[in-house]
């Protein structure tokens, strides 16, 4: 029984560091997500890049001028509900011009369920989209972390 108690407070541990180092642990829409005691998924980029079915085009504000160059990188962090709609989102870093027109995308993105024990659930994580606009013509790249 001794043996138990002393247990105990070691698996609290590596929950709580297990939480800490998870993909969502800075990510605000998983957070606002657990507030309404939703049950996401966590997941890491490269699982929620594989739980992508449909993406809108990002088409950022200067896309007709000509000679209109710019690039950068989104960060966004987001949650999904088991019926794949986007219900959360936020954006964690993004060049200033690229920001409303990448929340307005993505938020019409649809994404598969995630499935654990025969159950559909919701997801949450963190996506890198790298955007290039080069001459009226927009790339949009989804980055993995490795």
């Amino acid at each position: 029984m001794r043996f138990l108690y002393a247990l105990l407070p070691c698996l609290f541990l590596s929950v709580l560091l297990q939480a800490q180092n998870s993909p969502c642990a800075s990510c605000p829409a998983a957070q606002s997500a657990l507030s309404r005691q939703e049950h996401n998924v966590c997941l890491s980029d490269k699982e929620l890049i594989a739980h992508i079915t449909k993406q809108k085009p990002i088409r950022p504000p200067g896309l007709n001028e000509p000679h209109m160059n710019s690039h950068g990188t989104v960060v966004a962090c987001l949650c999904f509900s088991r019926m794949g709609k986007v219900t959360d989102m936020s954006i964690l870093s993004s060049p200033a011009m690229m920001q409303q027109s990448v929340l307005e995308s993505v938020k019409d993105w649809i994404f598969l369920p995630v499935k654990q024990g025969g159950r559909r659930y919701g997801g949450c994580g963190t996506l890198r989209i790298r955007v290039d606009m080069i001459d009226s013509q927009v790339t949009t790249t989804i980055e993995k972390r490795d």
